[in-house]
């Protein structure tokens, strides 16, 4: 569990030091800088296709927690069903 994060994290800084390089050569083409359009079309895409990533991540760990949360629901629901069901025999044997 502790890799997971520590990949996360660093997964996270390379994501924002390559949006911080890509802000920062379109702003030095806007004063009259180095980068070709393509170059910062491509690097766009490149931070779009980081961005499905970490939103595929989000999604993968998001449908595992919604799995956990459905099998206590269905756990608590048979807990119920049995709870009902001992009740309806204990009020059946006292009469």
């Amino acid at each position: 569990m502790v890799l997971n994060k520590i990949v996360r994290a660093f997964l996270r800084i390379i994501y924002l030091v390559l949006f911080i390089i890509v802000i920062y050569q379109i702003a030095k083409v806007i004063v009259g800088g180095t980068w070709e359009t393509e170059n910062i079309l491509i690097a766009d895409m490149g931070i779009i296709v980081a961005g499905m990533f970490v939103i595929a991540g989000f999604l993968i760990n998001q449908s595992r927690t919604l799995g956990i949360l459905e099998e206590r629901t269905k756990n608590i629901g048979n807990s119920l069903s049995h709870l009902g069901q001992d009740f309806k025999n204990h009020l059946s044997s006292r009469k």
